[in-house]
């Protein structure tokens, strides 16, 4: 894996596959799935330059299912979409996971390129060839796929809405906490967009390259993620993905300091980044036992969990919990 920046100053390509052949999006037949809100967005460029087949996509994690899929797969064995197409994928996190689902199971597997136009999908989700739906509980069945091409232009942020900056903001300050504590401080003190994008994508294809397949080393990815999952499919209060992993965040630092011997200054640096993002949370959501049981349905949870707890900056590790114990420190995390 490797990163390479382009003599434009907003542009930064990812390529994932290092038998990755320059010309191959102009020599095959392009086949187009976009998401609704950027087709709204940009309709009156799209339809001038749009020669190709496509398809719009509602946008939401309520469409990341199985219904979804079928109709992607339909409309593309109804369009005579075959090996010789790539299909080019403009869209956030849960579009590019969808299309990527569909492209590793049509005729056995089918080229793919990413186009992110969020924040989060940008620095996490398009990085790494996660690709799942929700069934039951989140991201429950997937695969590992990789697309051939990853584009990144972080213009398009701009055009964003404010929480789905702070969404992908809160997976940046992740990636400072598991792996550069230089990292942690320069966020804290400056605000370059492109600098920090390419080096949380540095960062997440860094420690993919040593565990492809999460067999140890990358789950340090899922920090904050166990918990936030649970309060993502809660269904009293709808938090958003970025809000979730800042609770997750919060709690896994609680968790740690049973463990270790957490800096206070440093606690306190961390807080004060996500106020100065607006992620001040007040009535977080009230302890239940319906907690521990979205936990428990977890894909990773069998009696106990390897759940990622905090060392330091810039160092994470995996430490087993169970359950009864997690039970407690939930318990005792609410009564805060």
């Amino acid at each position: 894996m490797k990163i390479i920046k382009t003599k434009k100053k907003f542009l930064t390509n990812i390529y994932l596959n290092s038998y990755y052949n320059n010309n191959i999006i102009v020599k095959k037949k392009i086949f187009l799935i976009i998401d609704y809100n950027i087709y709204i967005l940009f309709f009156n460029i799209l339809k001038k330059n749009i020669f190709f087949n496509f398809i719009i996509i509602p946008y939401g994690e309520k469409y990341k299912n199985i219904n979804t899929l079928k109709i992607i797969w339909k409309l593309m064995i109804k369009k005579n979409i075959n090996k010789n197409y790539i299909i080019i994928v403009y869209g956030g996190g849960v579009l590019g996971d969808i299309v990527g689902f569909v492209c590793s199971s049509y005729f056995r597997g089918i080229n793919f390129a990413l186009f992110p136009t969020t924040l989060l999908s940008q620095i996490d989700s398009s990085i790494g060839g996660k690709n799942a739906i929700n069934f039951f509980s989140k991201n429950s069945i997937g695969i590992i796929n990789n697309p051939i091409y990853i584009y990144i232009n972080y213009n398009i942020i701009f055009y964003m809405k404010k929480q789905e900056f702070l969404d992908g903001y809160s997976e940046i300050i992740k990636y400072s906490i598991i792996n550069n504590k230089k990292f942690f401080f320069y966020i804290y003190k400056k605000n370059n967009i492109k600098k920090i994008i390419s080096r949380s994508c540095y960062i997440k294809s860094k420690i993919i390259s040593q565990d492809y397949y999460e067999n140890n080393y990358r789950s340090v990815l899922n920090l904050g993620h166990t918990y936030a999952h649970c309060i993502e499919n809660n269904k009293i209060i709808n938090f958003s993905h970025g809000k979730s992993v800042v609770i997750g965040i919060i709690f896994c630092y609680y968790l740690s300091s049973f463990y270790y011997k957490i800096n206070f200054n440093i606690l306190k640096k961390n807080i004060y980044l996500f106020l100065k993002l607006n992620f001040f949370i007040k009535n977080i959501l009230f302890f239940s036992k319906k907690m521990l049981l979205k936990i428990i349905l977890d894909k990773k949870f069998d009696n106990k969990i390897n759940y990622i707890i905090i060392k330091n900056i810039g160092i994470c590790i995996k430490k087993i919990i169970y359950k009864k114990h997690l039970l407690f420190f939930l318990k005792k995390f609410y009564e805060i």
